[in-house]
């Protein structure tokens, strides 16, 4: 059976673009534009997630060797999976992020192996879709030479000729919401005053610096009809 790849035109998943694109000569495969990103294997099998689709588009195309060539490389390139969908995607601050990719980048043409993966396609992925990528990444000497050498390379190209302009940009709205969520989820974290036997003043204060700095986040982002927080 073909394999078919819907994708979500608002937020197009370059990383598995890439992956599709990787593997078009020796699998089976379609792209079109719909409401939500799905691979569609058979009537009874869908992946939603685009590292799933990335990793699935990968183990039927072995001979590429875009999920590494042995059990080593197949864990560094899980490792950048993660790093890409928890440190980079969707993200405001990535700074650290950028460090440790440079460090990673300082000896290497590629973040896994001697050929480009998942890991080189899932990190410039989530890269050439990032607000701050442009201006953050100026000191990042050796990201810089890996980023522009993959664009140069005609997957890349084409996909992010095609799609990367559809990607929505990180906002100050939606930066604003993530911070609203960091703030709440941090202040949840703290024992209330019902928690505790006797509040010390150091507790007290705290909760209150907390309280008061998500009523303000809060209240920013009323300013921006697009920043809904649940």
């Amino acid at each position: 059976m073909a394999l078919n790849l819907t994708i979500n035109t608002s937020n197009p998943p370059l990383g598995a673009l890439l992956a599709a694109e990787h593997v078009k000569a020796s699998v089976q495969i379609s792209v079109e534009e719909g409401k939500d990103t799905r691979l569609q294997v058979s009537d009874a099998i869908q992946f939603n997630d685009t590292n799933s689709i990335s990793r699935y588009l990968a183990r039927v195309a072995p001979a590429l060797g875009l999920y590494g060539s042995n059990m080593m490389e197949q864990t560094e390139v899980d490792h950048w999976l993660e790093f890409s969908a928890r440190r980079l995607c969707g993200q405001s601050g990535v700074s650290a992020a950028l460090g440790e990719l440079d460090k990673a980048l300082s000896l290497r043409t590629f973040l896994v192996g001697q050929s480009v993966t998942l890991a080189d396609l899932s990190v410039w992925a989530s890269l050439k879709g990032h607000a701050e990528w442009p201006s953050q990444g100026k000191t990042c000497s050796h990201v810089n030479r890996w980023f522009f050498f993959l664009s140069s390379q005609v997957p890349f190209t084409a996909v992010g000729n095609k799609y990367a302009s559809k990607k929505a940009p990180m906002t100050k709205s939606n930066t604003l919401v993530l911070a609203y969520h960091a703030a709440t989820m941090d202040l949840r974290g703290l024992p209330t005053s019902q928690d505790m036997v006797r509040p010390t003043p150091q507790h007290s204060a705290l909760h209150q610096a907390k309280q008061l700095r998500c009523t303000r986040i809060a209240s920013e982002c009323t300013q921006f009809p697009s920043a809904k927080h649940t």
